[in-house]
């Protein structure tokens, strides 16, 4: 079964940290300046928290997976 690619407005919970029921929401794609396609996520309960991952890194079933809306 293969999975869609990452959207723009998709919600993911990052089950490789302790804390694995916050939410996250893909805010931007993006490819650096390096190549390497980046996922800009920004925290669905504060719009303060964000960070910057490599899209591959998202799209990692070990590592994040799809939140319920």
């Amino acid at each position: 079964m293969t999975s869609k690619q990452p959207q723009i407005g998709d919600r993911y919970r990052d089950i490789a940290t302790a804390f694995p029921k916050v939410v996250w929401i893909l805010s931007e794609l993006f490819t650096s300046r390096n190549g390497i396609a980046r996922a800009h996520l920004t925290s669905a309960s504060d719009a303060t928290d964000s960070k910057t991952l490599a899209l591959s890194v998202v799209a990692d079933p070990k590592r994040f997976v799809r939140a319920e809306a």
